[in-house]
């Protein structure tokens, strides 16, 4: 009887030992009520309202506070929110702001700043819930609770309202919109409603006390509507005073380029040299910036946006982006190098990326622009045309990506890629237009960098020795330089191709038959033709160094004419 007394005392001590730790831990968390939830009802314009039950979505603490799950805010308010369950954090993204919720830390930060007057995250039963009295202005929406109806309230700020005058006394509020509908309110003339939707002869109101229910269109006047928050036009952070953009790449991989040796360049506004990579799965960058450099582009008033790319590895890109604590580092390790280093925006790079992480390619720009768009730095990103490739193509959600970031740079080139089973233009003509017109479906005009190729390919085709009667194919890229000297030393005739709108020229070498689709001032001129014709931006030019010197001048009077 003794020994069973005290194996009770020591197990009743563990526990009282383990409440104690609870209690005092870091991660303790509030209470959450369990009885009379109220209600979360979410108004919506231009739609019915919605109503919900708390269960998974809401939840009120003991001193009032009110927690929404990030399935709320995204579903019906439109707010993007994710959770990391691997590291415990929440983030949530509107137009200028990056919260993030940390649970193990029990912290909260906007942007990059710590802050205090933001309660912590609650996580249970591995479901978030957020702070929303904290979050109102953040997230521009309005949340309040009528405790003589129970019922909590849920709106955007965004959102218009109209409300109206009670026209006469003793108006019944029924609970369906019919004539012999039961009523259990009573309301009086001049009492203010909210109107929630019109339903035939009813409308259905929302009263100052959290009542719902209907009233005939006769019972009110002096409809009023207030509107909600103006929302400002998605416009780039920057544009030229002058003209569109100009834009070319500056393709590094070890020693950054002699400047002395660099032309003349002219109406080049924007450089983009490629620094930044993406090297482990943490976050970790490694860079290869040159001071010299960058003095060299402020000499001559260009602006620099800095590349930075995933090093084209999606393993490495699948880890990265599905891991919260890696992109932030990344982002804050991205801007301090920008800031350090006096440069005025960041051009983004991810390509190879696998299809299952477009989402969360989409949520990394939009967790990175609001923190250099705070800092008055220009956002840019680098797409492919659309295409049935699931790596090259399909991981972008243009449409979702033109809403976040400056610019969107479309690479209109690698119609015929490195290893095509068969010889074609990098970039023909009518391809190109086709790849803008679609995109122009999804991304504004005024956000669109046409990307050029300065480069071309020499395809070299020889018999398969596997299968005599197909061709084995092999190219390599070539500047417009090298290709000028290859037409001069064969003494070889281009001829017009219609369909490329290029010139092209096949010849025997070394008993093979190489082709060329050719990149010169006649095409360019046609290039920058769709940029007039569509309005765009400007132009990206892929890349420094593989252009001829006149060029320069066909861009510039073809993207600058009046």
């Amino acid at each position: 009887m003794q020994k069973n007394t005290i194996y009770i005392l020591v197990f009743c001590s563990f526990i009282l030992f383990g409440m104690i730790l609870a209690y005092f831990s870091d991660e303790a968390q509030p209470a959450f009520y369990t009885q009379d939830q109220p209600i979360l009802m979410i108004q919506q314009s231009k739609q019915n309202a919605v109503y919900e039950d708390t269960d998974g979505l809401m939840r009120i603490t003991e001193g009032d506070k009110i927690y929404l799950s990030l399935e709320v805010l995204s579903k019906h308010l439109n707010i993007d929110g994710i959770y990391d369950e691997d590291h415990n954090v929440a983030v949530i993204t509107t137009k200028d702001k990056v919260i993030r919720f940390y649970q193990k830390k029990n912290k909260v930060k906007v942007n990059q700043e710590e802050v205090e007057d933001i309660a912590a995250m609650i996580v249970e039963d591995g479901k978030p819930f957020v702070p929303v009295n904290g979050l109102e202005d953040l997230l521009k929406v309005d949340c309040r609770w009528i405790k003589e109806s129970n019922l909590i309230l849920l709106k955007s700020q965004w959102d218009s309202k109209t409300i109206g005058n009670i026209a006469y006394d003793a108006i019944k509020l029924k609970k369906a919109p019919t004539f012999w509908s039961s009523a259990e309110v009573m309301l009086q003339k001049e009492e203010k409603v909210e109107i929630l939707q019109e339903e035939g002869l009813w409308l259905q109101v929302l009263t100052e006390k959290g009542k719902i229910g209907y009233i005939q269109k006769t019972q009110i006047n002096d409809k009023e509507e207030i509107k909600g928050l103006e929302q400002k036009k998605n416009e780039p952070i920057w544009k030229p005073k002058e003209g569109k953009i100009i834009l070319t790449w500056e393709h590094v991989t070890g020693r950054n380029p002699d400047t002395n040796k660099i032309g003349a360049l002219k109406g080049v506004n924007v450089i983009s040299p490629t620094w930044i990579q993406l090297v482990e799965a943490s976050g970790k960058i490694q860079h290869n910036i040159s001071k010299d450099y960058i003095e060299w582009a402020k000499q001559r008033d260009y602006k620099i946006w800095v590349l930075a790319s995933n090093s084209f590895d999606p393993d490495l890109t699948n880890a990265f982006l599905n891991n919260a604590v890696a992109r932030e580092t990344f982002i804050n390790d991205l801007i301090r190098l920008v800031k350090e280093n006096d440069m005025d925006g960041i051009n983004i790079d991810f390509e190879n990326v696998y299809l299952k992480n477009k989402d969360q390619l989409t949520q990394f720009v939009r967790e990175l622009t609001p923190v250099f768009h705070e800092n008055g730095l220009v956002v840019s990103m680098d797409v492919t045309v659309k295409s049935m490739s699931e790596n090259w193509s399909m991981c972008y959600d243009r449409a979702a990506l033109g809403k976040i970031v400056d610019y969107m740079a479309v690479m209109t080139y690698d119609e015929h890629w490195r290893t095509s089973p068969v010889s074609g233009s990098v970039a023909s003509i009518p391809w190109v237009e086709k790849g803008i017109k679609t995109i122009l479906e999804e991304v504004p005009e005024e956000k669109i960098l046409l990307g050029v190729p300065f480069y071309t390919r020499i395809w070299v085709e020889t018999p398969s020795k596997k299968e005599p009667n197909k061709m084995q194919v092999k190219s390599k890229a070539a500047s417009m330089e090298t290709i000028d000297e290859i037409l001069k030393k064969n003494n070889i005739v281009k001829i017009w191709d219609d369909a490329a709108g290029q010139y092209y020229v096949a010849y025997i070498e070394e008993n093979a038959l190489h082709k060329i689709w050719i990149e010169d001032v006649k095409s360019m001129a046609s290039r920058t033709g769709l940029i007039s014709k569509y309005n765009l931006a400007g132009i990206g030019a892929w890349r420094r160094g593989f252009e001829t010197e006149e060029i320069w001048e066909v861009i510039d009077g073809g993207v600058n004419k009046e």
